[in-house]
């Protein structure tokens, strides 16, 4: 069953999706490239004793993208660790009830981490910060982290209209929200997943 709101929901989701995939793989492709510089760097140092210079420095800067760029995808699949152990055991109007409590939440944390993570960003691009050995300058990567939280934030709002209106009408068909998978659902899923991969 679906109500002009879902359906304003799903829209808003499949729209903002798009944006996180491609987060997405930017994190994972900056993942990759600092695997290949680390076994790039060991090669050198162990066999050539001519490390990569700035190596640290090149290492702390792309840390930030991964860390924070898959931040909203992750929330979206409800991938992320959380306390699942009392939300799990509560059903219909209680459980959204929880999930909507929770999501309030995070929406206030993610809202003010974002003007203090700007805040940080404008400091060290107004005084042209730079990492020490090489001097890459770090605001880029500073503003990696308010352009993701800010992401974020969008997908708490929406998934929180979600819960909202589940809330409203519990037998509404969920949209927008990551549904809890038991432990026999996520193996079945991990089977096929394999099957079908093989």
């Amino acid at each position: 069953m679906t109500d002009s709101f879902g359906r304003l929901l799903e829209r808003a989701d499949t729209a903002l999706n798009a944006v996180e995939s491609r987060l997405n793989m930017i994190g994972g492709l900056i993942v990759f490239a600092l695997m290949f510089l680390g076994v790039v760097q060991i090669v050198l140092r162990t066999v050539f004793r001519k490390p990569i210079f700035g190596y640290i420095d090149i290492v702390e800067i792309a840390m930030v993208g991964f860390a924070v760029l898959a931040i909203s995808y992750v929330q979206r699949v409800g991938g992320h660790v959380r306390m699942e152990l009392c939300v799990a055991k509560l059903k219909g109007r209680a459980h959204w009830l929880a999930e909507t409590v929770s999501t309030i939440l995070a929406v206030f944390i993610v809202g003010v981490l974002i003007p203090y993570s700007y805040f940080h960003f404008e400091r060290a691009f107004s005084i042209g910060d730079s990492t020490i050995d090489i001097e890459i300058i770090t605001w880029p990567a500073k503003l990696i982290v308010p352009v993701a939280l800010s992401v974020l934030l969008i997908r708490l709002i929406i998934q929180l209209g979600g819960y909202i209106r589940l809330v409203a009408n519990p037998a509404l068909d969920p949209v927008a929200v990551p549904l809890l998978k038991d432990v026999e659902e996520i193996a079945e899923e991990e089977i096929r997943q394999a099957a079908e991969d093989a």
